[in-house]
């Protein structure tokens, strides 16, 4: 969903089926934290449309956590506040660019199912800007969907898009109702493809978003994790 045309009923559906709507969500949120090595000291790790918080996975930092939405970020809030001054919130528009300085220096920054709203010359403007933001060392790491490189695997990622909400909705509940859910709302961009005219979603090829990566200046570039369209990769600043 285009962050300008995002609801706040869009967050709460979020809030409320996200951990139907998206595959492995513990397993991915676990390994996003896993591919941030611990600070020697004091450091700030930037989560970038933070939702509800659920990336906290370190207590000895400080975290900025940049959302559109206010309800996520009231749900983040509540969720760390634990953190105190530690957390830090901000309103942001991921499109604009007057959030990207270096002050602070980032340890980390990361972002969830948010840059697929961005199209190709803007996602590698924002890791460019984001290169910049890290200090030596640091590491960018993304989880979000992906656009397959043809018709049968897209398919391939509908299909299995749609078993992932199936199992995880009998896991949880013992029935269908999410996946039923799932469903009425299209969330399934591979099954339901929006008019390029007017598309709020703008996925990109993995590898072309590998590739812009390391345009921006990153080393170590490598994908960690893939399953119905979603993937998670990193880079380290040089």
């Amino acid at each position: 969903m285009n962050t300008f045309l995002w609801q706040e009923s869009d967050s709460q559906a979020f809030i409320d089926y996200g951990r139907y709507f998206v595959p492995q969500r513990e397993y991915q949120l676990q390994t996003i934290a896993d591919l941030i090595p611990q600070p020697d000291g004091p450091a700030h790790i930037l989560e970038l449309s933070c939702g509800e918080g659920l990336l906290s996975r370190f207590p000895s930092v400080t975290l900025h956590g940049y959302d559109l939405s206010p309800v996520m970020l009231e749900q983040a809030q509540q969720r760390l506040a634990h953190y105190g001054q530690r957390f830090v919130p901000r309103q942001f528009d991921l499109n604009q660019t007057e959030w990207r300085t270096n002050q602070p220096t980032f340890h980390a920054v990361v972002s969830s199912l948010t840059i697929h709203h961005l199209d190709g010359p803007d996602k590698l403007r924002l890791f460019l800007d984001v290169y910049q933001m890290l200090h030596p060392g640091g590491v960018l790491v993304i989880a979000d969907l992906v656009a397959p490189t043809r018709g049968l695997g897209t398919a391939v990622a509908a299909q299995a898009w749609d078993e992932a909400v199936r199992q995880r909705s009998r896991q949880l509940d013992g029935n269908d109702a999410a996946l039923t859910y799932f469903e009425q709302l299209k969330w399934n961009l591979y099954r339901y493809p929006e008019d390029p005219d007017v598309a709020i979603d703008k996925p990109s090829s993995l590898l072309d978003q590998l590739k812009w990566v390391e345009q921006a200046g990153f080393t170590a570039v490598d994908v960690h994790w893939l399953l119905a369209g979603h993937v998670i990769y990193s880079g380290v600043k040089r």
